[in-house]
């Protein structure tokens, strides 16, 4: 009987302390939530639930704290292992659909395009001239062959010339002249003819000089554009190219120069050995198969290109703009944009460092639908809520209350302070202007 009246006194204080309260416009208390009661009703499908200011009505049921939180987060990632290049938001920063928030450096991609797009270029050029023919100067120069491969042959056929013979060997004593006069290296008589225009040039050179000396010692500032000015720098220039000479003169001969001299005496010696032989069968055969060869290249294109000829052609231009558009279409794997309007909620990896493909470097958050997630629900409480049950929200930067409904309940705990915790998720009805992602709020079950 005494437990009885304990009990009833409890309760009674309880119902005392909570009729001088004023519903969720009131300061919010640091106290566990409270059950005054089973609000377990729908809505009324007539209602039209409405924003209304703090304070108007008295509160009852549960009451937990709460913040508005995106609806839906997107955790964007890129799909290639390179270095980030540009991150252009940082967090908290509203975006737009389609707006780039992060790039990585292409430069190897942008090289290949170039490469592939030369590729093309050059592929359709060569369809391009297949299918419109051959100019006139294609068709002159496959004319001109044909005659020089004519010209040739009959000159093979016909065996040696003693025009063709003489000079032949008239080259082959040219070169074999030239190679023994490097060989030998300079004549006595070149050698001191080279000495005495090298004497001679440095006479004339200290003579030039001490003219100018002199001159210069009695107009120093006009001296510039004297004729002794004039005469020292003729016998400057005269002076260096004797040296040269002389300086030449004096080394023994070079190595270079007697190779190429050597070379020469064995190519007139097998020029001239070709003419002095009559033709075999073989030079014959050779010579003529040339005019079938031009002869045949006239043909074709005069006939111009072929059906299958242009195919081919045309398939190499396919193939390449192919390439070229798969390389373009791989710059959207460079850039990271934004699925959806949202907020920048988290960003996880800077400009120089490397990305991986799939691990999340920006996480978005949705602004065009909110909603509520409460951050210190007790255990106790959970049983009597109910997904669909109406709140009243009250936002606490706006001084407004807001009608909801739970939408849902977590099915796994939180722990907060040591006390058991579950996180629910709470639709707003009508939010009201100025609603903003990171805004606490107090929520009346």
């Amino acid at each position: 009987m005494r437990l009885s009246r304990i009990r009833h006194l409890v309760l009674a204080l309880t119902l005392l302390a909570l009729a001088g309260c004023s519903g969720l416009g009131s300061t919010p208390q640091a106290l566990p939530t409270v059950v005054l009661g089973s609000t377990n009703a729908a809505p009324q499908a007539n209602a039209s639930p409405r924003a209304t200011q703090a304070g108007a009505g008295e509160s009852s049921g549960i009451v937990a704290s709460g913040i508005v939180v995106p609806a839906q987060e997107m955790h964007l990632s890129f799909t290639l292992i390179e270095t980030v290049k540009t991150v252009n938001v940082k967090v908290g920063d509203a975006v737009k659909a389609g707006q780039v928030l992060a790039t990585l450096d292409d430069q190897s991609l942008q090289a290949q395009i170039q490469q592939a797009q030369a590729a093309l270029t050059a592929a359709q050029a060569n369809y391009d001239l297949l299918k419109a023919g051959p100019t006139d100067y294609q068709l002159r120069q496959a004319e001109d062959a044909v005659v020089e491969a004519t010209a040739n042959y009959s000159r093979t056929v016909e065996g040696p010339r003693p025009s063709a013979v003489a000079a032949a060997q008239a080259a082959a004593n040219a070169a074999l002249d030239a190679y023994n006069k490097v060989k030998a290296g300079p004549q006595p008589a070149d050698f001191a003819a080279a000495r005495a225009a090298y004497n001679n040039a440095q006479a004339v050179l200290a003579q030039a000089q001490a003219a100018y000396d002199a001159a210069y010692r009695q107009n120093p500032p006009g001296i510039g554009a004297s004729p002794q000015a004039l005469a020292l720098q003729q016998a400057t220039n005269n002076y260096n190219a004797a040296k040269a000479v002389y300086d030449r003169l004096s080394q023994p001969p070079d190595a270079a120069a007697l190779s190429a001299a050597y070379q020469q005496v064995q190519s007139t010696r097998a020029a001239l050995d070709v003419a002095t032989h009559p033709a075999r069968d073989y030079d014959v055969k050779q010579a003529q198969a040339q005019v079938d060869q031009a002869q045949a290249a006239l043909d074709a294109l005069k006939a111009g290109a072929r059906p299958e000829q242009l195919d081919a052609v045309k398939a190499a231009v396919d193939e390449a703009s192919s390439a070229l558009n798969a390389l373009k279409a791989q710059r959207s794997n460079y850039i990271l944009t934004a699925p959806l309007n949202g907020v920048l909620l988290r960003q996880s990896i800077q400009p120089g460092e490397t990305a991986m493909p799939g691990v999340p470097v920006l996480v978005l958050g949705e602004l065009d639908h909110m909603h509520i997630e409460t951050t210190d629900l007790s255990e106790l409480d959970v049983p009597r809520i109910v997904p669909g049950q109406p709140v009243t929200i009250y936002i606490k930067a706006l001084n407004l209350n807001v009608p909801g409904r739970v939408s849902d309940i977590a099915l796994m705990s939180g722990t907060l302070g040591g006390d058991v915790i579950y996180k629910a998720t709470i639709e707003v009805y009508q939010p009201p202007a100025g609603l903003r992602v990171g805004m606490s709020v107090k929520v009346q079950f």
